[in-house]
């Protein structure tokens, strides 16, 4: 799969623009605050229907316009296609060749990518819900189920937690039952997940650094550890029938998947505590080639990757490691403010905006 183009209309910075991509390498060179962030959240956008960015999607609109459009064309399995995304305070369309998508689950999986950004680093020094999103976003793009059970446990969490506010156990069961049943699903994802990063991010970090201590990767479940799904499921509904009282009192469900996260070492010590500001970056690096590989093996296509501001996210040695991947990796976009970043030698066909 590769993008082809991406049309753009009185979105953020950009009143109207309209570019074509090369099948390979895409460098969006140029100062800060020119949009070129920019180019990646409308690809980011039409991925995931939101942006990686800590904003609303009404932030998108371009300043003095009441709406935003953004058209893309690709290239999956051999055919072209059009996604459309369009949305005012009233109204999102999201239309598929001819198709009405009414829901935002629809459109994970139509382009699967990998977004890398300097504030990625709070995947290693960053709140557990950075990582399960982490997991959430990779398994979502080639799961459909994994969104369905997702969906399933925050609905009967939340039916739970506002039973356990209200001080009573009537139907706490049914919505326990529902909760388990989901939960299982998602705990068993994620664990494979981890365990199949581990395989490509643990290679990748000592190519990348040149350093003998290895990257692991550990999924910590909140709620069962089980080592299969009736395990799983029995050991989960005794730890909430066990804390029902505890949970009464503060008025919420204490494990769970929403709970999970993944502990992260570099030569046997927390990363989140011990590592260099350099190995964390190179750590980041390393989780999303990862994500990249499971995404390439786990569907029939090539995923996109992005990576926004490279000039930043590692120092000069690791970044020539990682530039010499990238004719491996599919189409790829990259932004920077550095112009030699141009002059680097890239078996790779390249276009420069």
């Amino acid at each position: 799969m590769y993008l082809r183009s991406l049309y753009l209309k009185h979105f953020r910075r950009y009143q109207e623009a309209f570019f074509e991509f090369s099948p390979g390498l895409n460098v969006i060179c140029g100062p800060n605050a020119q949009g070129k962030t920019t180019l990646l959240e409308a690809i980011h956008l039409l991925m995931l229907g939101r942006s990686f960015r800590p904003s609303q999607v009404q932030e998108l609109i371009h300043e003095g316009a009441d709406s935003f459009f953004v058209e893309a064309l690709f290239n999956k399995h051999g055919v072209d296609q059009t996604l459309r995304f369009s949305f005012n305070p009233k109204e999102r369309r999201i239309i598929h060749h001819s198709t009405s998508l009414t829901s935002l689950s629809h459109l994970l999986g139509l382009i699967q990518g990998v977004i890398m950004t300097p504030d990625d680093v709070n995947l290693v020094k960053g709140a557990p819900q950075i990582r399960r999103q982490f997991l959430d976003v990779q398994i979502a793009q080639i799961d459909p189920l994994y969104v369905h059970y997702l969906t399933r446990y925050m609905k009967a969490m939340r039916q739970r937690n506002q039973l356990l506010k209200q001080k009573t156990f009537l139907t706490i069961e049914n919505w326990e039952h529902e909760l388990v049943q989901a939960a299982v699903y998602l705990m068993e994802q994620r664990r494979k997940t981890v365990e199949a990063l581990q395989k490509f991010c643990g290679p990748f970090y000592a190519y990348l650094t040149h350093e003998t201590e290895e990257l692991t990767l550990v999924y910590r479940p909140s709620g069962s550890k089980g080592l299969n799904s009736e395990e799983m499921k029995r050991e989960y509904i005794q730890l909430l029938q066990k804390q029902r009282e505890r949970e009464m009192f503060v008025g919420y469900t204490l494990s769970g998947p929403h709970k999970d996260d993944i502990d992260i070492y570099i030569g046997g010590r927390h990363a989140r505590q011990f590592a260099s500001e350099g190995q964390q970056r190179s750590c980041v690096t390393a989780l999303h080639f990862g994500e990249w590989q499971q995404l390439k093996r786990r569907s029939d296509d090539i995923p996109l990757l992005m990576i926004d501001d490279v000039g930043i996210s590692l120092d000069t040695m690791r970044r020539q490691r990682l530039i010499e991947q990238l004719a491996s990796l599919g189409q790829v976009f990259l932004t920077t403010t550095d112009p030699h970043f141009l002059e680097a030698n890239i078996s790779i066909e390249k276009k420069v905006f």
